[in-house]
């Protein structure tokens, strides 16, 4: 792996993010031969962060660490240059100036690839209870509730995947459903199902998060109070956005606006992954961003040959 601090030199392409979106970019990108580097802090994006993949074309059941080292060593094999830093402003003039803590890059189109970064639920005790019991990573700190009680606040897919892997951990696990019908895929809400320890409470909202040192228990909207260890908050995620905020348009929703070929209406700076609006948050549809973008900047910059 190539860990540059500085680079004094224009590149063709800058990909910005080390998710499934950001990697399958330089494989592609690797492949046509760009002249471009991938800058981001880590590396997996937050297929890491999942128990079990079970709907990767070629691979009925995986863990998610194991198929995110699986693509990030395609990445290295294809001897992509990596830049471990972070991303804190882009300019533009002509080219893209991306500035890190470790420098400032030239490139003459940018994939950003950045991901997005957990909802929060916006209740009084979220922010004092933090790493007290409250999380919205079930595979990072789910381990610190074993044979205690928890909740997990959001029934989509990423909520049901916490309270399976949950469900194996914890005595006694509440899902918290704020409407009445389960929007997360049935296939997952059968396995949930078979699970003793496992509670649906359905029609449930938040209303505070209970505890001074730690948590001790959550209060909902119908004044309910449900006795808890923990609160794990799966309930979606906002695209992280900020240093481009300047130089790209973004829909009512915050993501940005791109056309057939993954560019936004700024010349030359193309959008993937969960950056991108779209009802339905899959690695694999991801991935295929993550190629559509590379392969757009490559014909962009051809055209102008």
């Amino acid at each position: 792996m190539t860990v540059i601090s500085m680079v004094n030199k224009v590149y063709d392409l800058l990909i910005v993010g080390g998710g499934i979106a950001g990697i399958t970019a330089a494989i592609y990108a690797a492949r046509k031969e760009m002249k471009f580097a991938i800058i981001s802090p880590e590396f997996g994006g937050e297929i890491v962060n999942t128990a079990f993949v079970e709907n990767w074309p070629g691979i009925k059941s995986i863990n998610g660490r194991a198929l995110a080292e699986k693509y990030i060593e395609h990445m290295k094999s294809l001897n992509v240059e990596i830049i471990e830093d972070a991303v804190t402003d882009v300019r533009y003039d002509k080219h893209f100036l991306v500035t890190a803590y470790g420098g400032v890059y030239e490139s003459k189109t940018l994939i950003w690839a950045t991901g997005s970064r957990y909802k929060e639920l916006g209740v009084p005790g979220e922010g004092e209870l933090r790493s007290r019991g409250v999380t919205y990573c079930s595979i990072c700190d789910g381990p610190m509730f074993k044979n205690k009680t928890v909740v997990v606040v959001g029934a989509g897919n990423n909520g049901l995947t916490s309270a399976i892997y949950m469900s194996n951990i914890a005595k006694k696990v509440y899902l918290l459903n704020r409407s009445e019908k389960i929007r997360g895929d049935p296939i997952l809400l059968d396995s949930l199902k078979s699970h003793y320890n496992v509670e649906i409470v359905n029609n449930a909202k938040v209303k505070s998060i209970n505890g001074q040192k730690e948590v001790h228990s959550i209060t909902l909207e119908n004044g309910q109070d449900i006795e808890v260890n923990g609160v794990i908050i799966n309930i979606g995620y906002i695209p992280i956005t900020e240093p481009i905020k300047n130089i790209v348009d973004f829909n009512s929703y915050g993501y940005v606006e791109v056309d057939w070929k993954s560019m936004s209406k700024t010349e030359g700076l193309f959008a993937a992954g969960d950056v991108v609006f779209s009802p339905y948050k899959q690695l694999v549809l991801s991935a295929s961003d993550g190629a559509k973008a590379a392969l757009g900047a490559y014909d962009y910059l051809s055209a102008k040959k």
